[in-house]
């Protein structure tokens, strides 16, 4: 039965099957569960501390810019979830706006981008220590890596109302660290000092910015479960915006308990364990351990496995994979996708990668991928007019033009910014990647359909 479906979606060049065959399932919350569960994650509860190292009194300063930063790139994806909204949504767009081999290519690098799953289960070991220091753990950052796999094999229904339920609860450990942290802060003119903000110039400032960035990203890919969701032109540019707005109002309180509780030289480097025994009971600083920044790390990873399968499951109805791996449990789940990603995220574990290397190259490859959907946005109007006319979030026509140039420059910064920290072992072992997904494109390309060779 997949092989006749799969059959004709070739023929049909698969842009109407998936949409009819899927049925709506996620509504508001779900997704706003989703994207905040994504959203908030290493950056504000692993990076905080790094970025304090970087710009001092100006961390909250940098959520701010971060969020910035980000801006414009998110813009351009509501635009595009809300033109058209399709599963697997930003590989459609890349396919439909830049044509069919860069959207693999644009696929591939995603998929190699998902070695950030591993800081997420890395993070959360690190925070395990902190509680029980005699466990292994590297065995504790796998098992939570093997925990929400396993979820995501239920199907996205039930990962959904896991993702919820986590969501929930750290949301309300955060705040309460908020509100518990302000009582012992006492200079607040700090963060109006330009000195204070600005320690290493602007180009520290920045570089941490762009790292915080990392906190930020992750409700553009709601947009991949477009047509598994109600009223997508409305939902996915909403939720995007707000997801975003409630969290960098809670960063920016996060970051000053963070800097304000304790001076500097003792929180450089550190994560917001070392203010939450001041501001805590020990009790207290447990249940926050394990209930806010465990479950934080959790969140995100689990979001990125209820989304990542959709672009390749679509990439398969197009002809660029065998049909064999889009093979789906009883569950709807395409299994063999989401062991791939599993594979990449636990790699660097098995490896013992650090957390900042594996942070900061996984922040750097997905602002590379993150610009091909961003891209699309340019032939929107011309490729789609009827999409970009009828859409319930239309952007003017010059910002479809202009707003993606300003992205390449903004993210081709931050990406030079990391590139000697991740050294030329890294960065030659993703150019060789890159070699060999051109290879496979050049050879699978006579499968796939004329339409879908553009």
């Amino acid at each position: 039965m997949l092989k006749l479906i799969i059959h004709v979606g070739r023929i049909k060049c698969g842009r109407k099957l998936l949409s009819e065959r899927t049925r709506k399932l996620l509504g508001f919350w779900d997704l706003m569960s989703i994207s905040l569960g994504q959203i908030i994650g290493t950056g504000v509860v692993v990076l905080t501390g790094i970025s304090i190292s970087m710009t001092g009194y100006g961390a909250p300063w940098a959520f701010v810019f971060a969020l910035l930063i980000v801006a414009i790139p998110t813009i351009c994806i509501a635009a595009l979830g809300s033109a058209v909204p399709s599963t697997g949504g930003n590989y459609t767009y890349v396919r439909d706006l830049l044509g069919s081999r860069t959207s693999f290519l644009y696929l591939a690098l995603l998929v190699s981008g998902q070695i950030i799953l591993a800081s997420f289960a890395i993070g959360f070991a690190e925070y395990t220590e902190a509680i029980f220091p005699e466990l292994n753990m590297t065995l504790v950052a796998g098992g939570i890596m093997i925990l929400c796999f396993f979820a995501n094999l239920f199907g996205i229904k039930t990962a959904a109302r896991f993702q919820t339920i986590m969501v929930l609860i750290l949301i309300t450990s955060l705040i309460f660290y908020i509100f518990s942290g302000f009582s012992y802060v006492n200079d607040y003119e700090k963060y109006g000092d330009i000195s204070k903000i600005f320690p290493n110039g602007f180009s520290g400032f920045f570089a941490a910015a762009f790292l915080l960035r990392l906190s930020l990203i992750g409700s553009e890919f709601i947009s991949e479960f477009g047509d598994e969701m109600e009223n997508p032109g409305v939902l996915i540019p909403l939720v995007m915006g707000l997801s975003l707005l409630l969290v960098v109002i809670l960063y920016i309180g996060i970051a000053i308990v963070a800097t304000g509780v304790l001076p500097l030289d003792e929180i450089e480097g550190e994560n917001l364990a070392v203010t939450a025994r001041v501001v805590f009971s020990p009790a207290v600083y447990y249940a926050f351990i394990g209930g806010g920044i465990m479950i934080s790390l959790v969140t995100s990873l689990n979001a990125i496995f209820a989304w990542c399968t959709r672009g390749l499951y679509m990439a398969t109805e197009d002809g660029w994979l065998p049909i064999k791996l889009a093979a789906k449990n009883r569950f709807g789940t395409p299994y063999i996708f989401l062991t791939l990603f599993f594979v990449v995220g636990i790699s660097p574990i098995l490896l013992d990668l650090s957390l900042s290397y594996v942070s900061i190259l996984g922040n750097a490859v997905g602002a590379i991928f993150g610009l091909f959907p961003v891209l699309a946005l340019y032939n929107l109007a011309k490729r789609n007019p009827d999409a970009y006319e009828n859409a319930p979030f239309k952007l003017p026509l010059w910002a479809t033009k202009l707003f993606p140039l300003i992205s390449v420059i903004i993210y081709g910064y931050g990406i030079f910014s990391s590139w000697n920290f991740i050294g030329g072992l890294g960065w030659s072992m993703l150019g060789g990647y890159v070699a060999v997904v051109l290879v496979y494109i050049h050879f699978r390309a006579p499968f796939v359909p004329a339409c879908r060779r553009v």
